[in-house]
């Protein structure tokens, strides 16, 4: 393996200069480098290739002719720290020109081991994965046809707002789904499950715009320019830091004037967080939660809260994986073919859920029929998910049995 022999000792030279580095701060730290320290140093130097020679050479040079410094270890730990620390670039451009040397072989073999491993979850998980693309190719169709019948039939009449929020929200969905069956079929079900978090979200919007017409859905729009506004403070406030032109003075009052007409609009609790459901639900309960348990989805708060995990930086989060089968020693840093029944099951049934939403604004038999099939191929696809899984969960049993009776 070729790749190997020329990226690991490159790995291995930069773990041991950081190795050395680190040794002679924590002493310096104590205010002392003891024998031992120094035993280690020199040992760390020893492994290095001849491409670290010059690594070698700095430290080398530092006892070199000066057998007192033994004897006076804050300034040897002085000595060597500020040679390591003036070797700095030279050393990071040697590594980095030795690792670019064999990039083109190491992602040749990254790129031949994910096509491997993506034929292997294809070929497992091929029917569910089909199902949800189906369903995916079904919904962006019948947003078309839905579009398409309201502009020849000119039947939403004194609803456009509605229709409007619910039509943007059921594109954005689609495209949402399009990222989770990516996701999925490269084997990241934890990204699958955060991108279907997005999903419910739209699902649940779309609902609650339905639910309570026209007012709510004008106060939707409207909210962007109120998101536009604290977005502007952000920006304004961190621009120089990212290296950017601040905004113009007229933009800022242009945001501004459209901020301070929608609060004498609506009131001051309109430009708080959720202040678009202003109307529907009190003071102190304006948040998605509480949308959620407004339109009856309540009950998608764990897959909700288990989502939130995988996008936030948590102690969940980094403990517990989708793609982790019994072993949570095991750390996950790239895909697996395990944990893909709950994204692929939730996003199945969020967008089905959106969709049906979009095709009852305006109810026909042809638009009734069409989530009926939905529904079908929803079920479907629900309980291959759950197959495969369970299919995958019994074959790591009987393995690991048959290595404990092997033992």
């Amino acid at each position: 393996m070729v790749r190997l022999h020329d990226v690991i000792p490159g790995r291995m030279r930069l773990g041991i200069f950081l190795n050395i580095v680190g040794i002679v701060n924590i002493s310096i730290h104590n205010d002392s480098l003891s024998l031992e320290n120094f035993r280690e140093i020199i040992m760390l130097v020893k492994k290095m290739k001849k491409r670290d020679s010059l690594l070698q050479e700095i430290i080398e040079e530092v006892i070199k002719d000066r057998p007192e410094l033994l004897k006076n270890k804050r300034e040897l730990s002085r000595l060597i720290t500020s040679a390591i620390e003036k070797s700095l670039p030279e050393c990071a451009k040697l590594l980095y020109d030795s690792l670019k040397l064999s990039s083109s072989e190491m992602l040749e073999e990254q790129r031949l081991l994910r096509q491997e491993f993506e034929a292997r979850l294809h070929r497992r998980w091929s029917r569910a994965l089909n199902l949800l693309e189906i369903l995916i190719v079904l919904s962006c169709e019948s947003g078309e046809m839905f579009l398409e019948q309201i502009f020849d039939d000119r039947t939403i009449s004194g609803n456009e707002e509605v229709c409007e929020v619910i039509v943007r929200l059921h594109a954005r969905a689609c495209r949402v789904a399009r990222e989770v069956l990516t996701l999925l079929r490269s084997g990241y079900a934890d990204g699958a499950l955060a991108r279907w978090r997005t999903l419910h979200e739209l699902t649940t919007t779309a609902f609650f715009v339905a639910k309570h017409g026209k007012n709510i859905a004008i106060q939707y729009l409207e909210y962007e320019d109120i998101e536009r506004y604290y977005e502007m403070l952000v920006y304004q406030k961190n621009c120089d830091a990212l290296g950017y032109e601040p905004l113009a003075e007229e933009e800022i009052q242009a945001i501004v004037c459209r901020k301070d007409e929608l609060v004498k609009k609506y009131g001051e609790e309109f430009i708080k967080e959720y202040g678009w459901t202003l109307g529907v639900l009190p003071k102190g309960q304006r948040s998605f939660k509480h949308v959620e348990e407004n339109v009856d989805f309540g009950h998608w708060r764990s897959y909700y809260k288990l989502a939130n995990h995988v996008v936030h930086s948590g102690p969940k989060g980094s403990i517990y994986t989708l793609g982790n089968i019994y072993d949570d020693e095991l750390l996950l840093a790239g895909a697996s073919n395990y944990g893909l029944a709950t994204p692929g099951q939730n996003t199945g049934i969020s967008l089905v859920q959106i969709t049906t939403c979009l095709l009852t604004i305006n109810p026909s038999v042809q638009m009734l029929i069409i989530s009926q099939v939905l529904q079908l191929f929803l079920e479907e696809l629900c309980n291959e998910f759950v197959r495969i899984e369970k299919q995958i969960e019994q074959e790591e049993t009987e393995i690991r049995m048959s290595e404990m009776i092997g033992d």
